[in-house]
C-alpha cells in the first residue's frame, strides 16, 4: 500500500510539473518607453516568431521587434536567496538545504548576482547583492537553524523590496529563491494577503520549493498551496520536494529561469504616467493558443548621462560646444551659491528655533540666537517603529524614503518608495510633496500631489508608516 501511495504521489507531481512547463508564463518586464523588455517562458519545443504574438499594454498595442533566448542576451539574474533558520527544520535537513544552495551558486553565470536573506523570528539581510562566490558561500556556511518562529511572509516582503532596487550595476532580471513548507507561525506575522498584494504590484518572480516532511497535516497542505499560488502569481514556479530531492528541485527551478525568452516590444503610444497598465500577451503557433498577463507600472524615464570616450569627452558633442557648456555650468553654480547664501541669511531671520514642550512657557519669546537650519520632529504613531521619534534638521529640503541617500531613511516599510516624499521650506513655511511614490503620500488622511503646507500635529502617512509632525516654525 505504501508503494502505491508513493507511485500516486510521483504521478501527481509529474503531472503538475508538466502543466507548469507547458504554459505561457510572463516572468517580468522593464519599460524604457517606447521600448519594453519582456521576459517569458513558453513550451520548450516552441519555435518563436514575432508574428505569433498579440500584445497590448493597457489600451495600446505593442509590436514584437526582437526575440532572444536568455542565453543569447548575455545578461545575468539578480538572485535573492531566502533561507529559513527556524528550528522546525532538522539539522540534517538544514545541511541539505545549504548544500543545495551551494550547488545553485556553482551554476550561476559570470553576470549573475546573489543576495542572502534569512528569516526566522527576525528577518535579516545577511548579504547584499554580490558576484563574489566566496562571499556567498561563506554567508551560507554561517547560517544556523536557531529561531523558534518562522517569519516566512515578512521574509518574502523583504525579498520583494530588495528585488525592486534599481541599480545600474545589477541585472534587470530578478528572482527570489525560497525553500519552505509555506507555514508562517511568527508572532510578528504579516498577513499573507499583504504578500499577494505586494507581489501583484511589484513583479519579482518567486521560485519556491515546497519542502514536505511526515506527518502530513491540513495546515501543511494549505501552506504548500499558498506557496504555489504566490509563485504562479509572481511569474515564478513552484516545485514540491522531499529532502532527498532538494538538489533536483533546485536544478529544475534554475532551468526554468535560464530557459526563458526576452521579447523586445515597441509601444509608441504608451505613456509613462506612473500608473499600472495591464500587459496582455497571446501566443499562437497555429496548433495551440496560450495567454497570460500582469499589471505593469509605467514610470518616467530616468535621466542617464551620455557615455564618455577614452579621453573623457562626451560622445557626440563638439569640443567648442563642450567648452561653452562647462562655462555655462560654472556660471550657474556660482549664481546658485550666491543665491543660497542670501536664502540662508533670509531664513535665519524668519524661522524660529525649536521649542521644547514643557520647557518654555506658551507666550515666551524665542531666543535671539537663531539657527540657519529648521528642526522637525517626526514621531511614528503607526507602523513597525511605533513610538520612535526622528529629529531632522532641514536647511532647504529633505527627502524621506527607503533609499540610503534620503535624509530620513525609513527602510522597514516595504510600501514606502525609495524616494517617497520631500519636506521643503519656502517663505518660512514647511510643506511636503509626493515624489511620484508608488503608494502616494497622505496628510491627515488626504492624498496630496503638489506642495502641501504642514502644521504642528499633522499626520503624514507614507506606506504603512504614519508620522506626527512637530515643528518649530510658524504653524
Amino acid at each position: 500500500m505504501r508503494h502505491v501511495c508513493l507511485l500516486l504521489l510521483l504521478l501527481w507531481t509529474g503531472w503538475s510539473r508538466a502543466g507548469e512547463t507547458g504554459d505561457l508564463r510572463l516572468i517580468q518586464a522593464q519599460a524604457d518607453l517606447p521600448v519594453i523588455a519582456l521576459w517569458l517562458n513558453l513550451p520548450a519545443a516552441a519555435l518563436l516568431e514575432p508574428e505569433q504574438f498579440s500584445i497590448s499594454v493597457g489600451a495600446n498595442p505593442a509590436k514584437v521587434t526582437a526575440i532572444d533566448t536568455f542565453r543569447q542576451t548575455g545578461e545575468g539574474v539578480a538572485y535573492i536567496f531566502l533561507v529559513d533558520i527556524s528550528k522546525s527544520i532538522k539539522s540534517r535537513q538544514f545541511e541539505q538545504i545549504k548544500s543545495a544552495l551551494r550547488g545553485w551558486l556553482d551554476g550561476m553565470g559570470e553576470q549573475d548576482r546573489g543576495a542572502l536573506i534569512s528569516f526566522g523570528r527576525e528577518v535579516k539581510q545577511q548579504l547584499d547583492f554580490t558576484g563574489d562566490r566566496d562571499a556567498l558561500n561563506n554567508a551560507i556556511d554561517s547560517l544556523a537553524a536557531t529561531d523558534m518562529e518562522t517569519g516566512l511572509y515578512r521574509g518574502l516582503l523583504e525579498g520583494i523590496s530588495l528585488g525592486r532596487r534599481q541599480n545600474q550595476d545589477l541585472p534587470a532580471r530578478r528572482a527570489i529563491v525560497v525553500l519552505s513548507d509555506g507555514i508562517d507561525d511568527s508572532l510578528k506575522g504579516v498577513a499573507v494577503d499583504e504578500v499577494f498584494k505586494q507581489s501583484q504590484e511589484y513583479r519579482v518572480p518567486i521560485y519556491s520549493i515546497g519542502f514536505t516532511s511526515q506527518p502530513f497535516s491540513e495546515s501543511k497542505r494549505e501552506g504548500l498551496r499558498v506557496l504555489s499560488r504566490l509563485s504562479r502569481q509572481s511569474g515564478g514556479y513552484f516545485v514540491q520536494a522531499e529532502s532527498a530531492q532538494l538538489n533536483d528541485a533546485y536544478q529544475q527551478l534554475q532551468q526554468s529561469i535560464t530557459q526563458a525568452y526576452r521579447l523586445r516590444l515597441d509601444c509608441p503610444d504608451c505613456r509613462a504616467d506612473g500608473q499600472l497598465h495591464r500587459i496582455n500577451v497571446t501566443w499562437s503557433d497555429g496548433q495551440q493558443t496560450l495567454s497570460d498577463g500582469f499589471d505593469l507600472r509605467l514610470l518616467p524615464k530616468s535621466t542617464v548621462g551620455k557615455p564618455l570616450t577614452a579621453d573623457g569627452k562626451i560622445t557626440g558633442m563638439p569640443e567648442q560646444l563642450l567648452i561653452l557648456a562647462v562655462a555655462a555650468i560654472a556660471l550657474m553654480v556660482g549664481m546658485l551659491l550666491i543665491y543660497r547664501q542670501r536664502l540662508a541669511r533670509a531664513r535665519a531671520a524668519i524661522l524660529e528655533p525649536i521649542i521644547e514642550p514643557g520647557v518654555v512657557e506658551k507666550n515666551a519669546q524665542p531666543s535671539k540666537q537663531l539657527t540657519a537650519g529648521y528642526e522637525v520632529r517626526l514621531t511614528v504613531v503607526a507602523g513597525m517603529r511605533k513610538g520612535k521619534t526622528y529629529g531632522l534638521r532641514i536647511a532647504e529640503r529633505a527627502t524621506l524614503g527607503r533609499a540610503a541617500s534620503c535624509e530620513l531613511v525609513l527602510d522597514d516599510d516595504v510600501e514606502i518608495s525609495g524616494q517617497h516624499a520631500m519636506l521643503r521650506i519656502a517663505d518660512g513655511k514647511l510643506s511636503v510633496r509626493d515624489l511620484n511614490s508608488t503608494n502616494g503620500t497622505l496628510v491627515n488622511g488626504v492624498p496630496i500631489h503638489n506642495d502641501y503646507p504642514l502644521r504642528r500635529g499633522d499626520l503624514l502617512l507614507l506606506g504603512r508608516t504614519e508620522l506626527r509632525i512637530e515643528l518649530a516654525g510658524p504653524a
